[in-house]
């Protein structure tokens, strides 16, 4: 709309400018037409009184005299020629002669008045522009007698005022009606954006783990019909995401179900097989039997405990229990686990600062997540020659910095990407979810868990939770 404003007022400036330069070179030859006129009637009028030769001075002097007399009465300047286009008579208005007395008729405009009886052409004198009408005289026999010449300069100073009149009303009335399509284009504008605006923010904040709600819009217009595909996604997003979320759940289920029956299946075989054992020779009376049962007792009870710890990891994993979140110094955290490596074939050193730094967590949990990291770094360090773990507390700005560092076989490099999930370990035995429930536990803290680990050099496990002051 702007620029439609903008282009219409320059295209009516120009043709306003072309106009009036039209209609001012159209009024300066008509007003040339009838000054020429006229002035031709009276001089013909002259030639029929007196009989004009161009060899007679007296006749010259009395048509010099009539020459001066119209040019004064019409405010012109006038120049004859004889037909031969050398001048005979030159005058300006209120003077005696034309500075222009020498000048000759251009040899064009005396071929072309041999042919035609008036021509108009263009010429300058020095700095001096003007349009110079050429219109043969007569006789009153009809014979050519003379050239008539009237320089005409045309004045444009009333013209360029009446223009810069014109272009300065005009200019005010397009100022208001650029306002006003300015205001207008911002107004239609907003109303079409401010929609677009509301559809585009509902774009970006569909999440597809939840149900999104749909834009409500009346009319039945281009944005209505946008508006009409948006919903329809959603709907078919909300069709997707439940059949989604049945897979995933029924996809999660059999992958635990078939995990715990794993679990389960291996302790259940020696408890079987024991058993059965225990049954083929059976003797009560002899001694060496009654030691045997006592070991294989002692077994049973072993795996049972195992198939205990294994139910209760499985637990634990499907449904954390409720964090008791509270402020927390983890320099005595830290020191807590320690103390229950007293006795470890490994060098266990801690690394803590002097003040006292405190997170926002629940202190079992945390000792949790301790308590399983140590023991990963135990397992890693089987094999070094001068095995170690240390613990370590930093502060890095806003965040607190636990650091579990062993020097230990580490971890190959297409196994890094899962190391986090569930069920996943690199013992021989276990649920492998122990890292999976401590990254649980530590984002739901509003912290993060991450290692860095090279083969044959160790691995460093970095804990970053929000600071308490």
């Amino acid at each position: 709309m702007l620029t439609l404003v903008i282009t219409s007022l320059m295209i009516i400036g120009m043709v306003t400018i072309w106009f009036f330069t039209s209609q001012n070179k159209e009024y300066h030859e008509e007003r040339l037409q009838r000054k020429e006129r006229a002035i031709k009637t009276e001089m013909n009028y002259f030639s029929k009184e007196v009989e004009l030769q161009e060899d007679m001075d007296v006749v010259i002097k009395e048509f010099e005299e009539e020459v001066f007399r119209l040019a004064n009465v019409h405010q012109l300047e006038i120049n004859v020629f004889n037909t031969s286009g050398e001048i005979l008579v030159a005058a300006r208005p209120d003077s005696v002669h034309s500075e222009y007395i020498h000048k000759r008729v251009p040899e064009s405009a005396m071929a072309d008045l041999a042919t035609m009886n008036r021509i108009i052409i263009p010429e300058e004198e020095g700095d001096r522009k003007y349009l110079s009408d050429y219109t043969n005289l007569y006789s009153a026999s009809g014979e050519r007698i003379a050239i008539l010449n009237l320089p005409y300069i045309q004045d444009s100073s009333v013209n360029q005022s009446d223009l810069e009149g014109f272009l300065g009303s005009i200019g005010v009335v397009y100022l208001f009606i650029l306002l006003g399509g300015i205001g207008l284009t911002f107004y239609l504008s907003k109303s079409i954006t401010s929609n677009l605006t509301e559809l585009s923010d509902r774009m970006q904040h569909v999440d597809l783990n939840k149900r999104n709600e749909p834009f409500d819009w009346k009319s039945d217009d281009e944005i209505g019909k946008l508006v009409n595909a948006y919903n329809m996604m959603l709907e078919k997003l909300e069709e997707s995401r439940q059949e989604l979320s049945k897979t995933e759940r029924e996809s999660a289920w059999r992958e635990m179900a078939r995990q715990v029956a794993h679990e389960i299946k291996n302790p259940l075989t020696p408890i079987k097989l024991s058993v059965q054992h225990l049954q083929a020779t059976a003797n009560y009376d002899d001694q060496a039997w009654r030691e045997k049962f006592k070991r294989t007792m002692t077994t049973i009870i072993q795996q049972i405990e195992s198939l205990s710890n294994i139910a209760s990891e499985f637990s634990d994993f499907a449904k954390m229990p409720q964090a008791k979140a509270e402020v927390t110094s983890l320099s005595e955290a830290i020191g807590a686990v320690v103390e229950l490596y007293s006795d470890v074939p490994f060098l266990l050193t801690t690394r803590l600062p002097e003040n006292d730094i405190k997170a926002f967590i629940d202190p079992e949990q945390l000792g949790r997540v301790l308590n399983n990291l140590i023991k990963n770094a135990k397992h890693a360090v089987v094999d070094s020659e001068s095995p170690k773990v240390e613990i370590g507390l930093a502060q890095e700005g806003d965040a607190t910095i636990i650091t579990i560092t062993d020097n230990g076989s580490g971890i190959e490099e297409d196994l890094k990407d899962k190391i986090f999930r569930p069920n996943f370990t690199t013992k021989s035995s276990g649920t492998g979810l122990g890292l999976s429930i401590c990254k649980q536990i530590v984002e739901s803290a509003g912290g993060s868990i991450t290692f860095e680990s090279s083969l044959s050099e160790g691995t460093q496990f970095t804990i970053a939770l929000p600071r308490v002051i």
